[in-house]
Formats: C-alpha cells, structure tokens, sequence
C-alpha cells in the first residue's frame, strides 16, 4: 500500500506538466532568471503594451509576462516616473509592446511571436547602451 506522500507525488507527477522536465526549457528559464534579476527602468520614459486576450494565450503569453516583469515592485522603484500604460484590444490584432526612452527614441516589439526572453535581451541591451552604469548579465 502506497503512503500518502507517494499517492500525492503520483498525482502531481502525472498532472505536470511534460516541457517542465524538458532540458531546453530548464536552461531558457535559468537565462530568465538571469535577465530578469536586473531589469531596469532608468532610462526608459514610457512603455504602452498593447494585446487583446481573446486572440489566445499562445500569442499574448510573453506579452502579459514581460508586462508582469515591467510592472513589478521591485523595477518600478528604479524609475518611478516611468509611465507603464496597458490598452487592451478586441480586434484579434497582434500584441505590441512599444517602450520610449527618455530620449525620445522608441523600441518596438511585435511580440505574438517572440519569447519573453528575447525582449528583454534586446530591451536591456539598448539600456545599456544608453546607460553605461548598467551591467548585462555573462
């Protein structure tokens, strides 16, 4: 007869989800981690992000992630004048995260198709090299 514990980890075991135990998911996450340990809103002015969730969870996923990241307590005390705007759409369009710097230049981010990671890899690139104090994870 199996213990309580043993039924319990059956259970979560076999409702777990399968690209959790996959290896390119354990190192896409570890680079996450990395990235997201210094996000920064020094030089940034404004973000608008932009999605409609009716378009599906598969395109809107890495734009509400990346918003939940911008929004967090912790990066909102590095700029606290930083304006996080959200505008949510029902129009099936494509989410859109547009981020404008202080000094006037603007990224665009289409990003039904992109990772979470790949924004803010390009995101804090562009940080860094408007701020040089700013330290890019190895």
């Amino acid at each position: 007869m199996a213990t309580s514990t043993e039924r319990f980890a059956r259970i979560v075991y076999s409702n777990w989800p399968s690209n959790v135990f996959n290896p390119l998911t354990r190192v896409i996450n570890k680079r996450m981690w990395k990235w997201t340990q210094g996000v920064t809103l020094k030089p940034t002015a404004k973000i608008l992000v932009e999605f409609d969730p009716w378009a599906g969870p598969e395109k809107t996923i890495s734009c509400r992630n990346t918003l939940r990241m911008f929004a967090n307590h912790k990066t909102r005390k590095t700029n606290p004048k930083c304006e996080i705007t959200t505008k949510i759409k029902n129009d099936r369009s494509e989410p859109v995260i547009d981020i404008e710097y202080s000094d006037g230049e603007r990224l665009v981010f289409k990003s039904a198709h992109l990772h979470e990671l790949e924004i803010f890899e390009k995101y804090m690139q562009k940080c860094a090299e408007k701020d040089p104090e700013i330290k890019l994870p190895n």
